[in-house]
This record gives structure tokens, C-alpha cells and sequence, in this order.
């Protein structure tokens, strides 16, 4: 069975032709600009041929699951917190696992800046989680390029977003200057423990396990974060997720199943409590409250 399109949850834009001719009229952001975007969450049975190609490059960041893209006689396995970008005019196919399909952000991108944001083509390319990796960051570049979207394509969302593109691009292309920003609180407890939870908002996680990221025993850890943020350890993970529920419930089509999943709840139910106890609303209220 093969599926091109159309998840559960899944939210694209595919920019019209009389759009992309006016972004290539704006100097400020004809050098590079986006044509489509997207996210499709766990794509059962995704598959994509492109015989002749792409007139644009494409970049797939695969943040969970796993697939495999088609470039001539090479097959390629894009696994969970690896991206991967197909050349334009390069013939491909692509298809996400059967067993394990894949959750992936895909962007396509055209211009003549483009080629240079993509020297690393025709690989698939690690994204190694750690303290300073910011992937939860850059997911909510993603998210702010669609929500931006979802408003129309007036001038200056045209090139607000474009602009984004560069900064996106470059999180990509220049992971180790786009992670200096963390290395800063490196030797802190305190900030590394932090930095561990945002990048681990969509597991369980116990006090020990926080703690030893900081190899502090789990009393001492607890009781320093405590005196620097005011909130017990897990109660502050907890408000992490419920704040990541919050910006895919504004700037997603996802079912509130699938955001609890995401953040870490296998129970819908117990997700949706929480998230009263934060919020004092319940998940569908807060989403009926930003229309």
C-alpha cells in the first residue's frame, strides 16, 4: 500500500505559482525562498517518486520513525534525528517504514542562494541529541514558519518566513554554531538539567534520571533546583511539556491525542488532567479559546 498524502494530524501549505513569482520580485528574499512545508506525524504507508526530479531542493528531518530515500541504484536509511537533502533535478523516490513509520518535517526550497545551503546533499546526515542540541528549537522554527502561514500570504508574512528559512536552513547546515548558544551554561547543573528535559519532552522521566545528567545525587540536585527556579524538579518538567502541548494545540491541526503522545502521556485522560492542573482549562477549551 502507498500513500503520497494526507495524515492524521499532518499540516502542509504548498505556496501557489502567482505567490512564488511575487517572492522572486522582493530582493529581500528572492535568494532563497520557501515553495511548500510541512509535517507529516507518523505517515503510515508514505511514499513519494519523482522520476524527473524536483525543480526544488528538498530537505527531510526525520524526528521519529524511520524511512529510506531512493537517489539512482543507493538506498539510503533516514532514521529518528536525521534529515536528509535531495538535490534539485536529481531523480528519487521515497517511503517511510512499514513497521516503524516515520514522523518527518519536510521543506521544499528554490532560489539562488539555494545549492549553497545544500553542499551536503545525497546523505543522510546525524542530528546527535544532547545538552546543547536545541532540537526542541528548531521544531518550533518549523511551527512558527506554519502558524505564519495559516494567517494568508500577505508581503509581510512572505517575507518573514523566508527570512526564517535562512535560520532554519542554517540550524541544518551549521549545527555546531547554532548550538553555541547553549554551551554557555555548560557546567551548570542547573541549566544542563533543563537543557536534558527540553530535549526529552516526549519520554518519562524520574528524578534520577534528571539528577544524573548533572551527576549530583538526586536529593542534592533537588534541593538546588529547587532554590534556583522555585519548583521541584518534575513539577518544572511537567510545565515544559504542557508549555510544548500548548504551541502544537496553537500551531497545529493535531488531534489531542496525538499532542499528548508527543509530550509524553500514552493516556489521553491523564494528559488532559494535567494539563487542567497547569492551565486551569482543559486541552479542547484552551484550543477553542485561541479561536
Amino acid at each position: 500500500m502507498k500513500k503520497e498524502d494526507g495524515f492524521p494530524g499532518q499540516v502542509s501549505f504548498v505556496l501557489p505559482e502567482k505567490i512564488i513569482v511575487l517572492i522572486k520580485g522582493n530582493p529581500l528574499i528572492s535568494g532563497l525562498y520557501l515553495t511548500d512545508i510541512g509535517y507529516y506525524p507518523k505517515a503510515h504507508h508514505h511514499f513519494r517518486e519523482r522520476p524527473s526530479g524536483s525543480t526544488q531542493f528538498i530537505l527531510i528531518y526525520c524526528v521519529d520513525g524511520q524511512g529510506e530515500i531512493r537517489i539512482g541504484d543507493a538506498s539510503h536509511p533516514v532514521l529518528a534525528d536525521h534529515f536528509f537533502i535531495i538535490p534539485a533535478g536529481m531523480a528519487h523516490s521515497y517511503h517511510s517504514d512499514e513497521q516503524n513509520p516515520w514522523s518527518i518535517y519536510w521543506i521544499h526550497f528554490s532560489g539562488a542562494k539555494a545549492g549553497l545551503f545544500a553542499r551536503q546533499v545525497c546523505r543522510s546526515l546525524p542530528i546527535d541529541r544532547g545538552k546543547t542540541s536545541r532540537i526542541s528549537y528548531r521544531i518550533d522554527l518549523f511551527s512558527e514558519i506554519l502558524r505564519n502561514l495559516d494567517r494568508g500570504f500577505s508581503i509581510e508574512t512572505l517575507e518573514y518566513i523566508n527570512l526564517c528559512l535562512n535560520y532554519l536552513l542554517a540550524s541544518f547546515t551549521h549545527l555546531n554554531q547554532f548550538r553555541l548558544v547553549k554551551q554557555s551554561g555548560e557546567n551548570d547543573p542547573i541549566a544542563q538539567s533543563i537543557n536534558f528535559m527540553l530535549e526529552n519532552l516526549n519520554k518519562k522521566l524520574k528524578l534520577g534520571d534528571i539528577a544524573k545528567e548533572t551527576n549530583l545525587s538526586a536529593s542534592h540536585f533537588s534541593r538546588l533546583f529547587m532554590s534556583r527556579t522555585g519548583h521541584p524538579p518534575i513539577d518544572y518538567f511537567i510545565q515544559l511539556k504542557i508549555q510544548r502541548a500548548c504551541r502544537l494545540l496553537d500551531n497545529s491541526g493535531w488531534m489531542i491525542a496525538d499532542v499528548s503522545r508527543e509530550t509524553g502521556f500514552e493516556d489521553q485522560f491523564y494528559f488532559s488532567r494535567v494539563f487542567r492542573k497547569v492551565m486551569d482549562m482543559s486541552p479542547a477549551e484552551y484550543r477553542k479559546r485561541r479561536v
